[in-house]
Parts: C-alpha cells; sequence; structure tokens
C-alpha cells in the first residue's frame, strides 16, 4: 500500500508541490502562462500593458495633435491647388477679369474635398496603428483632430485672405493681382458664442459655431471608423483580445 500511494504521488507532482514553491519557467518547453484579467500576459504569453481610460486619453490626446499639425500641410496644398481669381486694380477699388469667376465656389469644394479624403485616411491609419486603443475615446481624438487641422488650414488660408486685400487697396491702378483661396461659408467666433452663451442667447451661440466645411473632415473620420468597427469580428475592436 505504500508502494502505491509514493507511486501515485509521483505521477501528480503539480499536486505534491508545497505552496510556496516557485512558479514553472515560462522559458521551458511546455510551460504555459495563463492569461490574466489586468496586466498579466496576452494569449501568445507576451507581457500587456493594463488599458486604462487614462492611457487612452493620452493617446487619444496625441492623436489629436497629430492631426493638428497635419494643418499647416492641409493649408500650403490647399493654397497651391486652388484656382485663383484674378483681379484688377482701378482707381478706387479694383473688379475681376472674369464676370463669374469659378474660383469662388472652387476653395470651399477643394478645402471639402481635401478634408474628405484626409479623415478616411487619418480614420483607417488610426484603426490599424492602435489596435490597443480602439474605441470612442480614439474616436474623440479623431474628432477634435480633425476640426483643428482644418481649422488651422483656415486660419491660415484667412491670414492669406487679409494680406491679399491689404496689398490690394495699395497696389497701383492697372495691377493684376490673384485672389488666395478662403473658405466662405463659415462663421466660427468662440468668443462671441461664449458671450452669448453668458446671456442666455443659444440662437446667437450655435450661429457664432457655424463650421461648414471645417466640419467635413471629422464627419468623414467618424464615418470610415464606425465602419471599420461595424466590420469588426471582434466585440472590444481590440486585435490583441481572444475572440
Amino acid at each position: 500500500m505504500t508502494d502505491d500511494v509514493e507511486r501515485t504521488a509521483e505521477l501528480r507532482p503539480a499536486e505534491a508541490l508545497p505552496d510556496d514553491a516557485p512558479d514553472a519557467d515560462p522559458e521551458l518547453p511546455g510551460a504555459a502562462v495563463a492569461p490574466t484579467s489586468e496586466g498579466g500576459a496576452s494569449p501568445a504569453g507576451r507581457p500587456r500593458r493594463d488599458r486604462t481610460l487614462g492611457r487612452d486619453l493620452l493617446a487619444s490626446g496625441g492623436l489629436a495633435v497629430v492631426l493638428t499639425a497635419l494643418g499647416f500641410p492641409f493649408a500650403m496644398l490647399w493654397q497651391l491647388i486652388t484656382p485663383r481669381v484674378e483681379y484688377v486694380t482701378v482707381e478706387g477699388g479694383w473688379y475681376t477679369v472674369e464676370t463669374y469667376p469659378e474660383g469662388y465656389i472652387q476653395a470651399d469644394l477643394v478645402f471639402a474635398a481635401m478634408g474628405l479624403v484626409l479623415g478616411i485616411a487619418a480614420a483607417i491609419t488610426a484603426w490599424a496603428a492602435m489596435r490597443g486603443r480602439r474605441g470612442p475615446v480614439v474616436m474623440l481624438g479623431l474628432v477634435v483632430g480633425s476640426v483643428a487641422c482644418q481649422v488651422v488650414a483656415w486660419r491660415i488660408g484667412r491670414a492669406e485672405w487679409e494680406a491679399f486685400w491689404e496689398a490690394a487697396r495699395a497696389a497701383p491702378p492697372g495691377s493684376h493681382m490673384w485672389r488666395p483661396p478662403s473658405v466662405l461659408y463659415v462663421a466660427l467666433d468662440p468668443a462671441a458664442a461664449w458671450g452669448a452663451l453668458e446671456a442666455g442667447d443659444f440662437t446667437a451661440a450655435l450661429a457664432s459655431l457655424q463650421l461648414g466645411a471645417l466640419g467635413v473632415m471629422a464627419l468623414a473620420a467618424v464615418f470610415a471608423y464606425t465602419v471599420c468597427a461595424g466590420w469588426s469580428r471582434r466585440p472590444s475592436l481590440r486585435s490583441d483580445v481572444p475572440e
């Protein structure tokens, strides 16, 4: 009977180990690493960092900063490819060479088209590059960064627009000048909106926050990111979490 008990203990070494015995070395063949719910190992045995709201917000903020910085090359490209309206200065004013120049509306159309393409590209890139942070927090960073990107581009164009009119006023009669593009259908004045809110006039506040073409990139980014999430086969949307 004693030999049978000892033989059974040898066949079940895991049960015979004391409670304070060290864990098995994961480098040894056949050793398994059990996944944990908080900061443990991934199913492949690799360590995984905890996913917290603070880290998601930090990643989302970094994405928003990168998108905002893209507003500078966005503005340069927009100024480069958009047709300009030719003006001729006269005594006391100026006039356009064409009767109905298409450049008046082409600036808004090109601006919106660029925002559409960049918004879709930003959403797909964020989905592929930020696999461990997928979710509504990243989408919030996409929205904030996309709006900020187009606002930066719009403000640069606005500065070029104002500089053009100052130069036109100072130019001698008969000078040919080309007006830079500017987004016309925008009414964005946060200071006026805040003053209207303090006065309780919500209609005037909304009238001072009309994004117009400045919201195209954000809408495109949200749509593309939502489509990617809809096609995901993982409920958590993260590629490092098992199905």
